[in-house]
C-alpha cells in the first residue's frame, strides 16, 4: 500500500527524476507481491513451487536456482547457458536458457552452424542435457555424418553396444574440449559473474568474453 501511494504521488511530478522512479516502481511493485505470494504458498502453507515461479531477486528478476551437487556447493544463482564450438576452439553461438531442462540444444547448434558455413558438421558432440528423443534422426537427416550424444534414460542393449564402440568414444571424447571452453571463459573471460544488470546485460556480458576468447584462440593459431 505504502508503494502505491509513492507511486501515486510519483504520477503527479513532472520531473525528469520523478518519472524515472516511477517507472522503476512500476517495475518492482509485481516482483513485490510476487515475492509475498510464493512467502505465503512456501512458508505459511508448506507448498513447493517450480524454480521458474520463484523471484530471487527484486534486482535481478531473471535469476535462477540452480542445483550442483558438485564443487562443494549444493545451489548457486544464475542462469544455464548452451554454447557451440567448432575446430580452433572458436565459440560460434551462446544462449542463455529460458528453462536448465531445455533440450534439443544439438538441433539448433546445426542449423546455426549451417547457416554460417553452408554445410552441416561433420561430428556433433555433446552431453545428455542437449538431447531429445528425435534429435539422432533429425541430425542425420540434416548431413550429420557421426553424433556422439549419449542417450538418456535406460540404455537398450544395442545403444549400450554401440555407446561401448571405439568410433563413437572417440568422437564423444571431442566433448571434452568445450568443458575446457567453458572452465576458459568461467576462468579468464568473467563469465564467472555477469558486471552487467539484467538478462539484456548478462547476453552483452557473456558475448564480450566469447568475442575475447576467439580472439585470443586466433592470434595463438596465427601466431603458431
Amino acid at each position: 500500500m505504502a508503494l502505491q501511494q509513492v507511486m501515486a504521488a510519483l504520477g503527479q511530478q513532472t520531473g525528469q527524476q520523478a518519472k524515472r522512479l516511477l517507472r522503476q516502481a512500476k517495475e518492482v511493485l509485481p516482483l513485490v507481491e510476487r515475492v509475498i505470494a510464493q512467502t505465503r504458498t512456501r512458508v505459511l502453507e508448506g507448498k513447493k513451487m517450480a524454480s521458474g515461479q520463484k523471484v530471487l531477486s527484486l534486482f535481478e528478476p531473471h535469476t535462477r536456482a540452480i542445483a550442483r551437487h558438485k564443487g562443494g556447493a549444493l545451489v548457486e544463482f544464475g542462469r544455464h547457458v548452451v554454447l557451440d564450438e567448432v575446430d580452433g576452439g572458436i565459440v560460434t553461438r551462446y544462449q542463455i536458457l529460458e528453462h536448465p531442462t531445455e533440450h534439443g540444444q544439438a538441433i539448433e547448434a546445426v542449423v546455426h552452424h549451417r547457416a554460417l558455413f553452408e554445410h552441416p558438421p561433420h561430428l556433433v558432440a555433446g552431453d545428455r542435457g542437449v538431447q531429445s528423443a528425435e534429435t539422432e534422426e533429425r541430425l542425420k537427416a540434416a548431413g550429420v555424418k557421426r553424433v556422439a550424444i549419449p542417450a538418456a534414460g535406460k540404455l537398450s542393449p544395442e545403444r549400450q553396444v554401440l555407446e561401448r564402440s571405439r568410433p563413437w568414444r572417440r568422437g564423444y571424447r571431442w566433448r571434452a574440449g568445450i568443458e575446457g571452453r567453458i572452465a576458459s571463459l568461467r576462468r579468464d573471460f568473467g563469465w564467472r559473474k555477469s558486471a552487467y544488470h539484467g538478462q539484456d546485460g548478462m547476453e552483452r556480458w557473456l558475448g564480450l568474453g566469447v568475442i575475447a576468447s576467439n580472439l585470443r584462440r586466433i592470434a595463438l593459431v596465427s601466431k603458431a
